[in-house]
Parts: structure tokens; C-alpha cells; sequence
């Protein structure tokens, strides 16, 4: 199963994609263009082999990126609680890069870093309730790599998402489970 992680820089993506690698918090993580964390995840009775693309997101790789978007099953649209513009870039770049890219593929618009969330100037879950609205994001989930908050939740619910989804890619990996 692939999912993809786009959304502006030093959202917090990396950091989360770490996270979810080694189960450890660690900022000091250098990413590469096209970091891919392999984990095999046992969701009800299925293994799932879950690669989790950490997409780079400067203006060098606009270019480039969306050839990374090939064969996924679902996306995290990342946006930091600590920052509005980053949630305000989710509807203006990140959510039609995705959608034209990846028409009809299902997208979760994730708050990160919400231990911040009661900063002056934060991100509130209603703005960006409105926001996934708006866009049609499958949910909205505020998630903490520092807390470890919600980080189960938002994995798990990707993969139900793509699974409900079932794409050709998301079968073969349902199928390849079987043999």
C-alpha cells in the first residue's frame, strides 16, 4: 500500500515519517527527495506492507514530484497547527496537485504538530474541519510526532480509507497478503 505525504516545508512530515519508521521522535531526521518508509502492518486479519512516501516540497521538485505519485493509495495532506499559511497552502497547492495528479484517489488533510495548537495564531479543528470539507478530504486528524498523539489513528485510518477505496494497487497488496 502507498501513501504519500505532501504539504509545505517544516510542516512536520519528515519528523512524522520517522515517527512511523523506528516508533521514536527524532527532529534532527535529514530527509532525501523520495524518503520511503517500509513497515509491514498487521490491520485486522491482512499484512499490509505499508510504504509511506515522504514527498520533498521545495519549488525545485515541483517538476518532479508528481512522477512519485504513481501507484498511490491514499494521501496525507500536512499542514502545521502552528502555522496558518501551511493550512491555507493545502487548497492552494497541495490539494489540486493532488487532484490532478491522482484524480479519485482519497486524501485524510492532517494537522501537525498539534502540541502547539494552543499557541497565539494556532490552526483551530474547526478551520480546518472546513477546510477538509471544502476539499472533500476523506477527515481531518490533528496529530503529534513529540506526543505521540493520534499517530496510530492517522495510519489506521489511512490504510481503512484505501482499503475502502480499493484501487488496483491497494488489491494486489490484499491479494499478495493471501498466497
Amino acid at each position: 500500500m502507498k501513501c504519500i505525504l505532501v504539504g509545505d516545508q517544516a510542516v512536520g512530515k519528515t519528523t512524522l515519517a520517522a515517527l512511523f519508521q523506528t516508533r521514536k521522535y527524532n527532529k534532527n531526521y535529514n530527509p532525501m527527495l523520495d524518503d520511503i518508509m517500509k513497515k509491514t502492518i498487521k490491520h485486522n486479519s491482512h499484512k499490509i506492507q505499508f510504504n509511506l512516501w515522504d514527498c520533498s516540497n521545495t519549488n525545485l521538485y515541483d517538476l518532479v514530484r508528481p512522477y512519485m505519485y504513481h501507484d498511490t493509495d491514499v494521501v496525507l495532506v500536512c499542514y502545521s497547527v502552528d502555522n496558518k499559511i501551511s493550512l491555507n497552502n493545502t487548497g492552494t497547492k497541495w490539494i489540486p496537485e493532488i487532484k490532478k495528479y491522482l484524480p479519485g484517489i482519497p486524501f485524510i488533510l492532517v494537522g501537525l504538530k498539534s502540541d502547539l495548537q494552543f499557541e497565539k495564531d494556532s490552526v483551530t479543528e474547526n478551520e480546518a474541519k472546513i477546510v477538509a470539507q471544502r476539499f472533500h478530504a476523506q477527515t481531518n486528524i490533528f496529530s503529534s510526532a513529540l506526543n505521540n498523539y493520534n499517530i496510530n489513528l492517522l495510519f489506521s485510518t489511512a490504510i481503512q480509507i484505501s482499503l475502502n477505496n480499493q484501487t488496483p494497487y491497494t488489491l494486489n497488496y490484499l491479494n499478495a497478503d493471501q498466497k
